[in-house]
């Protein structure tokens, strides 16, 4: 039960872009611009950037056990209030909330593995903890899509199971003194004075670049699909199928790692790539905008666990956090301007086509692969 409970907080982690499908519908019955539509699930990640960086010293004076049980009350709350309002304001401020609760408890989702269950556990906890994170934002999306066909603002009742859970986390798992978070820090910490490798940095752009890319993907999908198959289409259908690529894909990257090694690397970035040309030039046809849909669902589950894997090479115990936190600010930040960015290319274009920037975010993206291939294994060496 304790497993299962621990597992199961993970799965509002990727609740974000649960509602994603709706967003065409929510501009059209509010009568706001696509960039406000598109703010409803990019400002989530703003607050949980800003809450990542003093979640520590809420868990330093309220505990481990209460800040994730405060998280996810937070996160209840912000999901579920736009099912009982229509005013954009309000639903902005709620999913704001939204972010802070994410912020709080989603680092310690993996904290709390590390300090319940022993060495032999922990590995096999962790991928089914990926894994729960997936099959939890492909079924709030599916039952949000069901909820849709009765309103737009019901299909928000998924968030309510931050409730459940933050029920049972608070009824059935232990305790976990900050002393001993403090003590098994302390055995992973050897102190050193080395620097940051420059490939910490070099990383942190090119996963900037990768997520600029997926994000435009994933949010603007609903729009495009609503475009080509009309007003009130309901996507959520295709959207729900996405972290089931996703875990498959998860799945064989063991054993596509072992394999093919880095290139793994340069093959995920060059299916993002593609999927990025495929959505410019859908036209008409739901068929190439749907495999470049999932063909991004690819990316993060071969890109992620290379990259995090990188980053415990080659920091050093004493700057791995450090390593961490500047990753999380530019997935977090690069989430959040997705929108003003894409805005800034189509303005440059003088195009507001809803697929106008996506040949040019495929082109930085090869732009950025490119400095990957030369100057990764030079710093790789160096540092």
């Amino acid at each position: 039960m304790l497993k299962f409970i621990v597992l199961s907080i993970s799965m509002m982690i990727l609740s974000v872009p649960a509602i994603n499908f709706i967003l065409p519908e929510i501009r059209d019955y509010l009568g706001i611009t696509q960039a406000q539509s598109e703010l409803i699930s990019t400002i989530p990640s703003l607050t949980t950037l800003i809450t990542l960086l003093f979640a520590s010293f809420v868990t330093k004076f309220v505990g481990i056990k209460k800040t994730v049980f405060i998280g996810l009350l937070l996160t209840g709350l912000g999901g579920v209030v736009p099912v009982l309002t229509s005013n954009f304001t309000i639903i902005i401020i709620a999913r704001a909330v939204l972010g802070v609760g994410l912020g709080l408890y989603s680092p310690l989702a993996i904290e709390l593995i590390n300090l319940l269950f022993d060495e032999n556990e922990r590995a096999k906890l962790m991928g089914f903890r990926g894994a729960a994170e997936q099959l939890g934002r492909s079924l709030i999306t599916l039952a949000a899509g069901l909820l849709f066909i009765f309103n737009w603002n019901l299909s928000f009742v998924v968030y309510g199971l931050a409730f459940i859970l933050a029920f049972l986390f608070y009824k059935f798992v232990p305790e976990v003194s900050n002393q001993k978070a403090n003590e098994h820090k302390a055995k992973e910490k050897v102190q050193t004075k080395e620097k940051l490798s420059p490939i910490v940095y070099l990383i942190a752009l090119f996963m900037s670049i990768v997520i600029l890319n997926g994000a435009a993907i994933d949010i603007r999908f609903p729009a495009l699909a609503a475009e080509m198959m009309g007003e009130g289409f309901n996507s959520s259908y295709i959207i729900a199928f996405k972290p089931v690529v996703g875990i498959f894909a998860g799945l064989a990257f063991g054993k596509l790692y072992k394999r093919f090694g880095k290139n793994l690397l340069y093959f995920a970035t060059a299916c993002l790539i593609l999927a990025s040309l495929l959505v410019a030039y859908s036209g008409e046809s739901m068929i190439p905008l749907t495999i470049g849909f999932y063909l991004a669902g690819l990316v993060p589950t071969w890109i992620g666990p290379f990259v995090f894997m990188t980053i415990a090479k080659k920091a050093s115990p004493a700057n791995r956090e450090l390593a961490m936190s500047i990753l999380l600010v530019a997935l977090h930040g690069t989430v959040f301007l997705m929108t003003p960015v894409v805005r800034l290319i189509e303005f440059i274009l003088g195009n507001d086509a809803l697929t106008a920037a996506y040949p040019v975010l495929s082109g930085l993206l090869f732009v950025t692969l490119v400095c990957m291939w030369i100057f990764a294994p030079k710093l790789m060496k160096k540092y």
